[in-house]
């Protein structure tokens, strides 16, 4: 199909491409040029003066991620993500950095260090070991377990950033990581890239993920739709989705005009389960999943859950587990109940069968006992004496037997201590875990914190090294400038004295004439000249000596 004039970017997939909605720039200005990723910086050339750009890692619609090294470090290596100065066109790109950095999150793509030129802004972030989640999709769907194991802790992060005054806005699949950390995976949300203020009118996003007051954004609508970061939980919502049932069953992945996708989003928010998908989901499980599946893709924002409430909701993912433990548990104790049943009626036939072979028994040993009764009575006499004896040995024995049956019922009853102790000891092994995997957690993020509170330390503390030696170098000058200019009032203040000293010596001078010519008996001053008729003419009076401060 052909792309329609509001994208800012060729579109390769139906809708499916990221673009930027240039109505949202400045009023009055003109028109972006096509955002052309060529004039980006090449393998082995240099970014902010430290980094050394190894291969390429991807490219996307607004620049490109390079393996890189530091020059000073060779060893150390960084994911450098070049975007295009365009793609920034009305933002405070260098707030935005800062509020990225700040936004801290062991499941969220650390910022390490960035910077900015005329043509694009740049910055790094660890190289991760692993798979995005739209290359594990290829291979098969999510299960719930494994949907609920990757998205609480995205949900988690994503809020993270949401409370620090940043949405995300291009949620996708291809913006998931799957990283491998000591054999288990570890989701982490990668290109933050256009990521913005919560409140901004930037509006960036993927069509197939967008949720449709963004949608309608980017289609250049004349009214003034209100932003906000409920976009995000409608964008993660869409990408589970996606990883549950697949593209055959994700309603809009056929769209092809935006009436296709508005329709594909007034089914998300209706029906979003198609009765083919999830066939193994039935019952009270699959109708909450749907539930929850058709609040996050509210169609009106002001209604959706928070990024807060959506990653407590997706507990959802395991109501089938629960459920199916709860149908184990109760048919191990059917199970039980009907052994018990059986082993009792098997203990009722072995009675019966014993008192046949009894009576029997009896029958044949009355014969007997008939025989040996006249010599049983010739021996009375002679047994009578080992009567008592058999007495006390047959006590002897039941108070063994007695004894016997106490030691079972003390072993049955340590042996039902035994189990209930080591029951116990699993349960707290299992807690133990789970709270040594949390205290990990706030480890990991309080040590993000520390370093990037180091590092903002160490930016404010180098700017007020700089402003101090510039005001050190500027009063430095300032002070050469005054002890010159004193030297030179110095010089004057010497010339001045001079001149006056010449001025008394000549006023004396004066002085002395007229007082020769008031006497006519005093002889007259020698001159060099033959003196005229006329005097010569008085000096004017000395000026007054200048005060001068020193």
């Amino acid at each position: 199909m052909t792309p329609k004039p509001a994208f800012r970017s060729t579109i390769t997939q139906a809708l499916a491409d990221t673009v930027i909605d240039e109505s949202r720039s400045d009023p009055g200005s003109s028109p972006r040029p096509t955002l052309d990723v060529s004039k980006l910086p090449e393998v082995g050339d240099m970014v902010g003066s430290m980094y050394r750009l190894i291969r390429v890692l991807g490219q996307g619609t607004f620049g490109k991620v390079y393996v890189a090294e530091r020059v000073d470090v060779p060893e150390h290596q960084v994911a450098l993500k070049i975007t295009l100065r365009e793609a920034y066109s009305g933002r405070d790109v260098e707030r935005e950095l800062v509020m990225l950095a700040a936004a801290g999150h062991p499941h969220m793509v650390q910022l390490k260090d960035h910077g900015t030129t005329a043509e694009y802004v740049w910055f790094t972030m660890p190289v991760y070991e692993g798979e995005t989640l739209a290359k594990r999709l290829q291979r098969g769907t999510l299960s719930l377990k494994e949907a609920h194991e990757i998205f609480v802790p995205i949900a988690r992060s994503l809020d993270a950033l949401h409370r620090s005054g940043l949405r995300h806005q291009d949620l996708k699949p291809d913006n998931v990581f799957l990283a491998q950390f000591g054999g288990r995976i570890h989701p982490i949300i990668l290109d933050l890239g256009v990521a913005a203020e919560r409140t901004s009118k930037f509006v960036a996003g993927t069509i197939l993920f967008a949720s449709p007051e963004q949608t309608l954004a980017l289609t250049h609508s004349e009214e003034d739709v209100p932003l906000s970061e409920k976009m995000d939980t409608y964008g993660l919502a869409a990408t589970l989705l996606l990883s549950l049932v697949g593209t055959e069953y994700f309603p809009g992945s056929n769209a092809g005009t935006y009436q296709e996708m508005e329709s594909a989003q007034h089914l998300r928010a209706t029906h979003p389960l198609a009765s083919e998908a999830l066939p193994h989901l039935k019952g009270n499980a699959r109708k909450l999943l749907e539930k929850a599946l058709c609040a996050w893709f509210t169609l009106d924002p002001s209604q959706r859950p928070s990024m807060a409430e959506m990653a407590d909701g997706l507990d959802v993912l395991l109501e089938q587990e629960r459920e199916e433990k709860k149908a184990e548990a109760l048919a191990r104790t059917r199970q039980k109940a009907k052994l018990l049943r059986t082993r009792l009626a098997v203990v009722a036939l072995m009675v019966l069968a014993l008192g046949f072979l009894g009576a029997a028994y009896s029958k044949r040993e009355t014969l007997q006992l008939a025989n040996e009764l006249e010599q049983a009575r010739a021996e009375e006499k002679q047994s009578f004496d080992n009567l008592n004896t058999c007495n006390a040995a047959q006590k002897i024995v039941q108070r063994r037997l007695a004894r016997c049956e106490e030691t079972l019922q003390e072993e049955a009853s340590l042996r039902r201590e035994q189990e209930k102790l080591r029951k116990s000891s699993d349960e707290s092994k299992d807690e133990c875990t789970k709270q040594l995997m949390t205290f990990d957690t706030k480890v990991k993020t309080c040590e993000d914190d520390a370093d990037a509170a180091a590092k903002a330390c160490s930016s404010e503390r180098e700017k007020l090294v700089a402003e101090q030696q510039k005001q050190v170098k500027e009063l430095t000058e300032e002070r050469d400038n005054q002890r010159q200019l004193a030297e030179e009032c110095q010089g004057q203040v010497d010339k001045l004295r001079q001149g006056n000293t010449r001025c008394e010596a000549d006023l004396a001078v004066c002085q002395l004439g007229r007082k020769n010519r008031d006497n006519p008996y005093t002889d007259p001053l020698p001159s060099a000249s033959t003196p005229s008729s006329t005097p010569p003419p008085l000096p004017p009076p000395p000026a007054e000596d200048p005060i001068i401060w020193e």
